[in-house]
């Protein structure tokens, strides 16, 4: 929403709707960028509480790689894993330290410095507004009969109103220029924390990929190593049955042959 100058200057009913919606819009987009920051940290705490605890996960791997050192199968896949999830872990670092600065930061700047410039002139706007006000009500007062004193209210009045158009025109300017930098900051910030998620998910999928070919071989070990495992149960089952059969038959054969 933009406010036109000609009708600042005239001071008109529809300039000042349009600087009461501005003013109202104002209020309420500072109120919900002022959430979204807040909501913003909170997450990026979050979110680097989640980076520490999963650096402290990628530690547990490692160290149970050099424990498996022996048994190579297990330390290579520890291994590989351990070095792929550390590579995911800093990508999201990368996220979080984005949300820092176009989010919370870039957007914080904004509500503190331009929004409160913005607050600050509104503030004098109002003050000379009222000056000018209060001189309409002197002028229209003052007796006609009584020169000196209504030329001196004729003379407050124009200059009050010179500076009232004059500071307008300031207001006005800071206002579309307020509203511009809002367009721009919101969908800047919005747009850098995208692309952040952009490369993480990008760059995830290209680790994972690159380390797939390893876990499909893996997996096909796996599967090759429980039917292995079940053949392995199914002899040492049979032996342990023979074993016993052969146990019992010597153990009947010695009570046979004492009776």
């Amino acid at each position: 929403m933009t406010v036109d100058f000609e009708e600042c200057i005239k001071d008109s009913p529809r300039f000042r709707a349009g600087i009461d919606d501005v003013e109202t819009d104002v209020v309420e987009i500072e109120a919900k960028l002022d959430k979204l920051v807040k909501l913003c940290s909170g997450m990026i705490d979050a979110g680097r509480a989640y980076v520490s605890a999963n650096k402290l996960f990628v530690n547990g791997i490692k160290d149970l790689s050099q424990q498996c050192k022996k048994e190579e199968m297990i330390s290579e896949c520890l291994e590989k894993c351990g070095e792929s999830l550390q590579e995911i872990v800093n990508y999201h670092m990368i996220l979080f330290d984005q949300a820092q600065r176009s989010i919370k930061q870039q957007l914080h700047t904004f509500i503190k410095e331009d929004v409160r410039k913005f607050k600050d002139t509104k503030k004098q706007f109002d003050r000379v507004r009222e000056d000018m006000e209060l001189a309409q009500v002197k002028n229209a007062q003052a007796p006609r009969n009584k020169v000196h004193e209504a030329e001196e209210a004729t003379q407050a009045l124009i200059l009050s109103r010179k500076a009232f158009r004059h500071l307008a025109l300031d207001y006005v300017l800071q206002i579309n220029v307020l509203q511009a930098k809002k367009k721009f900051e919101i969908l800047d910030a919005m747009l850098s924390f995208m692309r952040a998620q952009y490369t993480l998910f990008q760059q995830g999928f290209n680790i994972l990929d690159e380390i797939d070919p390893y876990m499909k071989k893996l997996a096909a070990q796996l599967d090759q190593l429980v039917i292995d495992s079940a053949m392995e149960k199914r002899e040492l089952e049979h032996k342990h049955a023979l074993i016993q059969q052969r146990t019992l038959m010597q153990v009947s054969l010695y009570f046979y042959i004492s009776i």
